[in-house]
Formats: C-alpha cells, structure tokens, sequence
C-alpha cells in the first residue's frame, strides 16, 4: 500500500478523533467558564433584587415610624384604629410585603395591619427581638415561619424604636413574603440550572428557590457549616467558590448592601458535565459519521488501487508471459531456421556425396583394373603411384562417410541398446583418446531403460565427443559421461521434426574446458565449421553426430559457457524391447560389412560387363571409411 494511502487511511481516523478531543476540551472549558459567568450575573441581579425588596420595606417601616414619632403608648392606643386603617393601607401598597407589626417595648404587639381589634401576641420568645432589646440597631431578620393568622410562611425585617433619650421603645416590624423572591428567581431562570439562597450572615436561610421539601422552613445551621463567605461576606463584590466531595457545585456570594443579608446562587457542575457529555455525544456522533465517511472513502480507494495493482499485476504477468512467448518464438524460429539451414546443407551435402561416391567408386574400380591389366610387368613407380591412388579413394571414403552420416543416408544397424553396458565396455577407448591428463568419470543410472540405436555409430558418436572434449582442455580436467532417462516435450522438440515427443535415453559428456560463445554455438553442427587450427580438424565430427542422432529419431541438444565448458546430451529413443542377451564384441574385432555407399552405379556395370571376374571380386574390396 503506498504512504499517501496509508497517510489517508491514518488521517480519515485521527483527524475526526482529534477534532472530537479538541471540541470536547474545548467545550468543556467554554461550559465551565460560562457556569462562572451565569452564577456571577444572575447573583448579581439576585442581589439587586434583594436589596430593592429590602430598601423597600426599609422605607415602609420609616413611614411607620414617621406616623407614630411623637406619641406615647397611651396616644397610640388612643389613636389605635386610624392608625391600623393607616397600616392596612400602606400594606396594601407594598406587594413583598404581607403584614406590618407595631410592637410594644415588652414584646406585646400593640397594632397589626391585617387584624382588627388586635389580637393578643406576645414576641418576647422571637430571637431577632430580643436582639433588638439587646440594642441591636438596623434591620434584624428573623427566620421564616408559618403565620398562625394567615398560614402563610413569612420571614420578619424588623427594626428598634427608641426614644428621645435612645432607649429601646419596642420595633416596627414587617413580615415578608420568600414567594416574592422565588417568583422573581424563577422568572430569572425558567429552566431550572441554579439555585438561589437568601441568607442572614449567620448562615439562617431566609428563602430559597428551588426548594427541595417545597415548605419554605429551614433550620437554623449547623456549627461549622456556614461558608466563610457568608460570614464575612466580601464587600467589593462577589465570591465564588466550589462545594462538595466532588468539587460539584459552583456558588457566587453577594452581600446585600450594608444588611446581614447574603444572595448565594448554586450551579451544579453535575448539570454542567452532563451537559457537556450531551454536546460531546452529539459531536462524537458527528466525528463518527465523517470518519465512517472518511474510512470509506479511503477503503474505496485502498480497493481501487489494490484492484489497479492486481491489473497491473496482471499486465505484468502477461507482459512478462508475452516477452516469454516472442523469446520462445524467436528461440523457435531461430531453432527452426537452424534446423532448415542444416535441413538444407543435408540435402546439398547428401546429394554432393552420392556423386563423390560414384565417382570414388569408377576411380577405385579403374585403378583395380589397371592392376589386373599391367599384373606382373608393374615395375615399383606403377605400383607406388597405383598404392597412392588407393589411399587417395580409401581418405575420400571417410570423408564421404562423415557426410553422408551428416545427411542421414548412411545406412544403420539399429537395435535395443543397454547403454550402460555399452558405455561401461567402451570406457577403455574413450580414456586413451582422452590421454593421461583427462579423467574420466562415469555417473550411470542403474535404472536405465534400453534405447534403440546402432552400436558401432554411437560409440564414435561417443568417441567423437570425447575428443571435442579433450581438445577443449589443453590442461586437462575431468570428463563426465552421465546416463539418466529423459522426457521431452514438444516444446523442447520445436526445431527437431525428426523427434517426437516422448521418454529418451539421455548420454551427456560434459567438460570443464575453454567453452564456446553464442555464435559458435548457432554454427557447431554444420559440417565443414570448425574452430581448430588449419590441418587439426575437418568440421564434420559434430554434423556426423548430429546427422547420426537425427537419422535414430533422437535428439542432440549442446550447452556451453565459456570459460566453464561444454555439456552435449545425446537423447536416444527408448526401446520397446529389452536388449538381447550376448554382448557384441569390440568395435576393433567386428567384421563390419562394405559400405553401401560403394556399391557401383550402372553404369559402370555395363562398362565392365565383360569381366565376370569384376564382379565376383566386388564383395572382396576393402571396407573404406
């Protein structure tokens, strides 16, 4: 797989992964940072509220004063119920507010907006009153409780009235309703997320929003509980600060003006988190669904160039087929244009050698009659230049021999051969042509099938070899003759029509002397070729072992390298028969009969057709070649 693909492939996973970590920390940071925003704004409107509420109140319990200032006791009881008509109307006007008390200095409530004629109410067990007996000046809050005459939970805002000389002279006090607040909480956050406290700087919960019991009573706080906040509540602004095990809730205190008074407003990081969660699962989702895109497209890809190198693959294969194809071709045609070359030199050597050897013969026949004619008045020159002229035909009779060898003419003795005995009885021969500086090792397959060939043409097949083979080594070296059953093929059998394919007997000879190159190698079976010095050879002893091979159905195939040497195989047909028993005796004791190339034409018959002893002594010539 290339690295572009493979980078791809990387990219179409990480990029979405990474986007995903990156918008998720990146969300997580802005959520966070805006729940510290929220609780910093809506405390800060929470605040102002309360105070609005407070200051407002605050002015309602300056006009009672106001109304009263001057009068004893006795002058308010006296003016008692103008006054509570008063205070009913001023009740009415504040909308916080649901009740006004006017309170007696021990603790008795002297007038009270919503009852006429007042009922009998006695304050002195109320904790913020006692704070203002104790001299506690402003207002004093005192925590919410369930109203006996209007069921209603209220807290209190009360406030000392003294006399001219500063003595405590009961308090003017107002009952508040925590509904109002929570109203206005709500109305700041519809959807729930924060919760909104008003508290005294002592940790009392005067209202909340939203409530968990929903009755609006709180107990008083436990020792050690309250937020140092709220006890000492900062007055340049507000305090935010992390609660909980977990660190889950996030708070913002503000001091309400210079009351006792603290607005606390609670976000639940919980809340933050899920929310986060729910964002980063819906960006997840999205990072999933570009990456499942991205992957597909990338396997797409990967498929597409995996199918583009199987193509290519097959290109290359059938290229490579194709090359293989037009070398076999070309090897095939050059095989096949050999073949006809030889094919022609045969049929041009074969016919040369017909006429040679009519005329060898009327030569020989012409001296034997000279011989006869002159008898015994030959003196020594007739009988020396007679003697010449035979050795001359005899030397020409080898030579036609080779060539009518080469063309397939000659005539053969063929019959089933046990090669391994042949080579093994022949091994005497092969080594003293070889001479002492050459060795000669056999390497016979003892499952040799016999083969069908001539056993005297093939053992100077062999013996030709072998001295092709040591001639290669001037320095001598080792000679390899090797038995092995064979299978060729038609392809191997291409420029042979000769053979078939089928199972042979194969015989290599193999050297390791100077080699031969190409191009000798294209010419080494035409008669007449031959790399030796003038005089050392004549060209025909790879032709005559060539024609032989041919002429038996088989097959001669020659490898060399040069400088490693030379190997030729000699592939024999297999016989269908087993070999005959009885070896035959040594090529230099056989009788071998005359040669048909010899035999006279007609016309010579009809020139000596008077001498009937001519023909009689024809089957007594000398065998030539």
């Amino acid at each position: 797989m290339p690295l572009s693909l493979r980078i791809l492939l990387v990219a179409s996973i990480l990029v979405p992964l990474l986007f995903l970590l990156g918008t998720a920390l990146y969300d997580r940071q802005q959520l966070t940072a805006q729940a510290y925003a929220d609780a910093d704004r809506l405390s800060a409107i929470a605040k102002e509220h309360a105070l609005k509420v407070v200051e407002t109140n605050a002015l309602v319990l300056d006009r009672i004063e106001d109304r009263i200032r001057g009068l004893s006791w006795d002058q308010i009881d006296a003016e008692a119920e103008p006054i509570q008509r008063w205070m009913v109307l001023l009740d009415e006007a504040v909308a916080q507010s649901i009740s006004l008390h006017l309170v007696r200095p021990d603790a008795r409530v002297a007038l009270l907006s919503i009852a006429w004629p007042t009922p009998p109410l006695d304050l002195s067990t109320r904790g913020y009153f006692r704070s203002l007996v104790a001299g506690e000046r402003g207002l004093v809050f005192g925590p919410p409780r369930l109203s006996r005459l209007t069921g209603i939970v209220t807290f209190v805002m009360a406030r000392r009235r003294e006399t001219a000389e500063g003595r405590f002279d009961g308090a003017v006090i107002g009952s508040i309703l925590p509904g109002y607040f929570q109203a206005q909480w709500h109305a700041m956050d519809p959807e729930g997320r924060a919760t909104f406290t008003l508290l005294r700087t002592d940790g009392q919960i005067l209202a909340s929003h939203p409530t968990k019991d929903g009755n609006g009573l709180f107990d008083p706080p436990e020792p050690g509980s309250v937020p140092a906040a709220v006890l000492h509540p900062s007055e340049a602004g507000v305090a935010i600060q992390r609660f909980g095990e977990r660190q889950e809730w996030l708070t913002a205190f503000r001091k309400v003006g210079e009351h006792p008074l603290v607005v606390s407003v609670t976000v639940s990081m919980d809340r933050v988190a899920g929310e986060w969660l729910r964002n980063t699962a819906l960006t997840g989702s999205i990072c999933l669904v570009v990456a499942l895109a991205l992957s597909l497209t990338t396997a797409l890809a990967i498929r597409r160039w995996r199918s583009e190198q199987r193509v290519q693959a097959r290109l290359s294969v059938t290229a490579d087929e194709l090359r293989g194809e037009i070398a076999r071709r070309e090897t095939a045609e050059a095989g096949l244009m050999q073949a006809q070359r030889l094919e022609a030199l045969g049929r041009l050597t074969g016919g040369i050698a017909h006429d040679f050897n009519n005329l060898l013969t009327a030569i020989l026949g012409t001296v034997h009659l000279l011989e006869r004619h002159i008898g015994a008045a030959a003196d020594d020159r007739v009988r020396k230049l007679l003697g010449v002229a035979r050795d001359a035909v005899q030397r020409g009779a080898k030579l036609n021999a080779s060539l009518l060898a080469f063309a397939r003419r000659q005539r053969l003795h063929t019959e089933s051969l046990d090669a391994n005995e042949l080579v093994q009885g022949f091994t005497p021969l092969i080594q003293r042509a070889l001479g002492e500086a050459v060795t000669l090792a056999l390497v016979l397959d003892p499952e040799l099938p016999a083969c069908r060939a001539d056993a005297a043409q093939l053992e100077a097949a062999l013996l030709n070899l072998a001295i092709n083979a040591r001639d290669a080594m001037p320095r001598g070296g080792t000679v390899t003759l090797t038995t092995r059953p064979a299978r060729l093929d038609q392809t191997l059998l291409a420029s042979n029509p000769d053979a078939k394919p089928g199972d042979y007997v194969a015989i290599s000879l193999r050297d390791v002397g100077t080699g031969m190159p190409a191009a000798v190698l294209e010419r080494v079976f035409e008669p007449f070729f031959t790399t030796k010095p003038q005089g050392k050879g004549t060209g025909l002893g790879l032709s005559q072992v060539f024609g032989f091979i041919r002429q038996l159905g088989g097959h001669v195939a020659i490898d060399s390298t040069p400088g490693e040497g030379s190997v030729v195989t000699l592939y024999l047909p297999e016989a269908e028969e087993l070999p005959a028993a009885p070896r035959r005796p040594a090529p230099c004791c056989r009788p071998r009969p005359s040669p048909a190339w010899l035999a006279p034409p007609s016309w010579w018959s009809r020139m000596t057709s008077g001498c009937g002893r001519w023909r009689r002594r024809r089957c007594a010539m000398p065998a030539i070649g």
